[in-house]
């Protein structure tokens, strides 16, 4: 019996309500006049227009069934302030949806809605909106009407009206966006700033109107043939003697598909392996990859294929397997490699010498262009202005003050607004923009000018001769500005280069007149004396892919640490003065593991601080699995995954069965192998951590927050593994 002002599930069982008992259970509601009612969980279809002679009801859950649609009558149902659609199979809303003026919050999450009426934007007395989990790649104007909205929920939307990054700051950002959308105007611009290429006067007229633009990035192995493959589609001659790509070259494309004219700028990163792990700072999201493969060497697919997950999160990927006229029986594991990597679109077969297969992968890459997400993002008329002005700068790089000016003059407003369109200059190869890398003024940049005096540096003889030492007086010299490059490299720059390459750790200061480049450290491990039979260990296993740069940065992160200068390219002896404790961390590349040894009198403090360390590297990689694992004290050759241990601490089980050897271990006492042994150590460690964190957090509420006591058969653990994802979210103000 359903009751007034009370919430009845009306089947809780897995069979489903037939026609008749809905009926019912309406009509019963009906006649006791109920103000809420609760029919999720029914696996119901469809509604009956009966739904909507429940005029009494505030609050109706139809929650976790199977609605395709709901009828018109729901809007007879004008009383209602809560209303819960979640987890149904919706696509739209009817109109008549304006009628429910009285609405405070509506859930309509993990639908399938690919649009919302204008009229929601009658709900105005609405303050929270569940929209999460649905195919919504735009929303109405209208929804800026919703002026008591304080709680939006998009996540999992492939939005590009407004931009999903926009979308995620609030519906202030979103009222700014589209209030540019449909209010931008002209700009007379003075040329006001020295780095911009503009006549004083110019009217810039921008028509609001879809992107139109993406960047497609060409990967692979050295010699693999990307420029070849490049010229090729730009309809040049193959040169076979076609030099070898240093830094990154970039190349306008102007292009139509289904009708619409696409700007294409193609990156061709040189493959050189002292190079990969600089690719990071310039492979973006919302991008079009192809990765090349030489078909004339045994090639490894997934290291490539997982560096783009990493970094280009969903792109697509396109694979060609290249130099087919030296090894035409060349092939992949293709059903393998479409079911593990889904961002791999197709595979292609192609020769650059002869043009084989070149006319058909030109084709399929014109027709994945218009799918790239970026390219239906809607701009404000000001975000095209600022966009052209950069792009005519003389000067290849611009403070953060002048781009803040050059957004005000064109009259793009807020913060936010200012900062989501640098990222898509960013992500369109247009500019370079590092905003976790804010250094002086410097604050935009031209990619070709950054990248390649990166490039030039970590490349340059004298800096290998010297097994990575760059001497700082040899800058001049290295930058120097060769016949057929486009920028230059005055000496007031050097010190933003060299600063920039700190920044994204790949380098450290040695003294005051150098820096050292790990990537280019010796490769053999010096000769030192430590004692592993009585150390602490500590495996990072990486379950498919250990990033190339992990390694070089945790030595550019640990530099000062390192003892005596027992460094080398895959590892480093550390000693840390504070808790005389010295550690062995070596990379293994090729088992895609990383082991930490520790001795001294506070080694687990040492130990975890290491550890944190590993883990705020990894925390910046896309889909990267890590197992954190704990070797057994008599076998360091079985280990058992932290997180599992202390799932079975929490479930109150003392014993852990080793893989491999199936010998039995407290688990207990693995865990007490790493984790403090009570508050004061884990705050002790904290304390350490806070110190070398970028945003400096301070207050005993910080610490508090990370200290996870929870009860077990042991009494009171840590759970490391968690406090450390928690200053990770702090330090990214999440």
């Amino acid at each position: 019996m359903v009751t007034p002002n009370a919430i009845q599930p009306t089947n809780t069982g897995a069979q489903a309500m037939t026609n008749e008992e809905l009926l019912k259970v309406i009509e019963e509601a009906k006649a006791s006049g109920s103000t809420r009612l609760n029919l999720s969980e029914n696996e119901l279809t469809t509604l009956p227009p009966e739904i909507g002679q429940l005029t009494s009801l505030t609050e109706l859950n139809l929650g976790g069934n199977r609605l395709t649609n709901l009828p018109p009558e729901i809007g007879q149902l004008t009383k209602l302030t809560k209303l819960y659609l979640v987890g149904n199979q919706l696509t739209s809303l009817p109109p008549e949806i304006c009628q429910l003026t009285k609405l405070t919050e509506l859930y309509l999450g993990d639908n399938h809605i690919t649009d919302l009426p204008p009229e929601i934007g009658q709900l105005t007395k609405l303050t929270k909106l569940y929209l999460v989990g649905n195919q919504l790649t735009s929303l109405p104007p209208e929804i800026c009407q919703l002026t008591k909205l304080t709680k939006l929920y998009l996540g999992g939307n492939p939005l590009t009206s407004p931009p999903l990054e926009i979308a995620k700051k609030g519906i202030e950002a979103i009222r700014r966006y589209f209030d540019a959308l449909q209010h931008g105007t002209q700009i007379t611009c003075g040329d006001q700033s020295p780095c911009i290429n503009i006549h004083t006067n110019v009217t810039v007229k921008v028509a609001d109107q879809p992107l139109n633009e993406v960047k497609v990035l060409l990967v692979g192995d050295g010699a693999a043939g990307k420029t070849s493959l490049v010229k090729r589609l730009l309809g040049e001659v193959f040169d076979k003697d076609e030099d070898t790509t240093h830094g990154i070259s970039i190349r306008g494309w102007d292009v139509e598909a289904g009708g619409t004219p696409i700007k294409v700028n193609i990156w061709d990163f040189g493959g050189q392996e002292i190079m990969h792990a600089t690719h990071q700072f310039f492979l973006s999201k919302r991008s079009l990859y192809v990765l090349v493969l030489d078909g004339r060497k045994d090639e490894r697919p997934e290291y490539w294929l997982q560096h783009i997950e990493s970094f280009g999160e969903d792109s697509p990927v396109l694979v060609v397997l290249n130099k087919q006229d030296s090894n035409p029986s060349f092939d992949l594991n293709r059903p393998f490699l479409l079911e593990k990597y889904k961002g791999i679109r197709r595979f292609f077969r192609t020769c650059c010498a002869d043009g084989r297969g070149i006319a058909q992968f030109k084709e399929a890459l014109i027709d994945e262009l218009g799918k790239v997400p970026m390219i239906g993002i809607r701009w404000p008329q000001s975000w095209f202005k600022v966009k052209q002005r950069i792009e005519q700068m003389q000067c290849p790089y611009i403070s953060r003050e002048d781009y803040g000016d050059l957004c005000a003059e064109a009259g793009l407003a807020g913060e936010d607004n200012r900062e989501t369109l640098v990222d898509f200059l960013h992500d369109l190869g247009v500019a370079v923009h590092f905003k976790d890398y804010i250094i002086n003024t410097i604050h935009v940049l031209n990619p070709i000018w950054v990248t390649n005096a990166v490039y030039k540096l970590i490349n340059a003889q004298q800096t290998a001769d010297r097994k990575g030492r760059l001497c700082l007086d040899c800058l001049g010299n290295i930058l120097t500005q060769g016949r057929s490059e486009q920028y230059s490299y005055p000496a007031h720059t050097h010190a933003y280069v060299v600063e920039l390459m700190r920044k994204f750790q790949l380098c450290w200061r040695i003294g005051e007149n150098a820096v050292l480049i790990p990537q280019l450290l010796p490769v053999p491990e010096p000769d030192f004396t430590f004692d592993y039979s009585s150390a602490l260990g500590f495996v990072l296993h990486y379950h498919s892919f250990l990033p190339p740069s992990v390694m070089p940065r945790f030595l550019v992160k640990r530099h000062e640490q390192i003892k005596e200068g027992l460094c080398w390219r895959t590892g480093a002896v550390l000693y840390d003065k504070d808790s005389h404790s010295e550690a062995v961390v070596k990379a293994d590349m090729e088992a895609r593991r990383i082991y930490l040894w520790v001795n001294g009198p506070r080694r687990k403090e040492y130990l975890s601080f290491l550890w944190f360390s590993l883990r705020e590297i990894n925390s910046s990689f896309e889909k990267l699995a890590v197992s954190e694992r704990i070797p057994m004290p008599d076998d360091p050759t079985c280990s058992a995954d932290y997180q599992t241990l202390i799932r079975y601490a929490e479930q109150g089980s003392d014993i852990y069965i080793a893989e491999g050897s199936g010998k039995m271990y407290s688990v207990r006492q693995l865990i007490g192998l790493v984790e403090p042994a009570g508050e004061e150590e884990m705050r002790q460690l904290m304390r350490k951590i806070e110190t070398h964190l970028d945003k400096k957090e301070s207050g005993s509420e910080v610490f508090n927050s990370l200290f996870l006591f929870k009860p077990s058969i042991f009494g009171v653990s840590f759970n490391l593994s968690e406090a450390f994802k928690r200053l990770l979210a702090t330090q990214r103000g999440k």
